[in-house]
């Protein structure tokens, strides 16, 4: 997605932003797409050798330096896919934030990010409550994480 088709999109209303970040759920008949494995794939009636639509639309990057990276993270959910550790993400000057603290102020982190404005709302990477002794606290919201 080019810098302009986001900054329209921004620009239009916040539900589409939550439509770029819709899941792809392959129980719904209607829809042609499907993900395994982090890829998405095309749903085709070839028996063998699907090829992928696009590669890495739904990972955990443990260092995020773009906004698909971000998106990415953000489709996989926020457990671990082994263990089903909760996920937090880490701003550029050290906070703390949850997924519902990145959805409720995406397009801050998205203005941030595409600008490379250093305002605290940039996301530099994710880490796992489980890697903390401590408890994890959202800077943003004051709930606990972990």
């Amino acid at each position: 997605m080019g810098k302009l088709s986001l900054a329209i999109t921004l620009s239009i209303k916040p539900k589409y932003i939550m439509y770029l970040l819709k899941s792809f759920s392959p129980s719904d008949k209607n829809q042609k797409l499907y993900t395994f494995e982090g890829d998405l794939y095309r749903i085709d009636q070839k028996p063998f050798g699907n090829l992928p639509v696009r590669k890495n639309v739904s990972k955990h990057y443990r260092e995020i330096d773009s906004i698909n990276k971000l998106k990415a993270c953000l489709r996989a959910g926020r457990y671990t896919s082994v263990g089903m550790y909760t996920l937090y993400f880490i701003t550029e000057d050290g906070s703390s934030l949850s997924f519902d603290a990145v959805f409720d102020n995406l397009e801050e982190i998205f203005y941030s990010m595409r600008n490379d404005m250093k305002d605290g709302w940039g996301i530099v990477g994710m880490a796992s409550v489980e890697e903390s002794d401590e408890e994890i606290f959202c800077d943003h919201t004051g709930n606990l994480i972990s």
